[in-house]
């Protein structure tokens, strides 16, 4: 009885050391291989063949931060000067649909994206899905400053007065403070 005990308390330590170090591991090397070799990346398919590796490898823990991190990485991309549309386009694509909708960072890294090709591009329908990134977000956490400053600053570039006042309503109240807030309601 003892060693059957001892060789399920092995088992054990050695698959939690698996599954909670070494594919871990493996998923975050694979994706800092993949940022070391951007700089040779020339097509969109050489950065999928890259970031895929580390996205599609399969461990327990990581891939929230692994998606969190290659978002980040993309919205600086696109927010880069002079990036073309097309490219800006196909990487916001790229990652949008890794991105965990029940995650406050990874929506508001969405909202931020779209906001950018909003800003860069002016296509619409970008508004509308920064908005809707942010409105997700707001209705997971409602009384984060990210998701209510950024609302209320998508809502002041489109010109949207109502929703930016009723917005920056809700931070004075939480935030009476607030000066800059205060400013723009005058």
């Amino acid at each position: 009885m003892k060693q059957i005990f001892l060789f399920v308390l092995l088992f054990a330590a050695v698959a939690s050391i698996i599954m909670g170090a070494y594919m871990p591991w493996g998923k975050a090397t694979g994706y800092i291989a993949a940022l070391r070799n951007l700089s040779n990346v020339h097509s969109m398919d050489e950065f999928k063949i890259d970031f895929d590796q580390p996205l599609n490898y399969y461990s327990p823990v990581g891939d929230e931060e692994v998606v969190k991190f290659l978002s980040n990485d993309i919205l600086q991309l696109v927010n880069q000067k002079g990036q073309p549309e097309p490219v800006a386009r196909a990487l916001v694509g790229y990652i949008e649909p890794r991105l965990f909708q029940d995650n406050v960072r990874h929506l508001l890294t969405g909202a931020q994206m779209h906001a950018i090709l909003w800003a860069k591009y002016h296509d619409d329908a970008d508004y509308k899905i920064a908005e809707q990134y942010y409105l997700k977000a707001l209705d997971i956490g409602p009384r984060l400053p990210p998701v209510l400053y950024g609302l209320m600053d998508l809502y002041r570039m489109k010109g949207d007065k109502a929703n930016m006042e009723r917005i920056a309503n809700i931070i004075v109240g939480y935030w009476p403070s607030d000066e800059s807030v205060q400013a723009l309601l005058k």
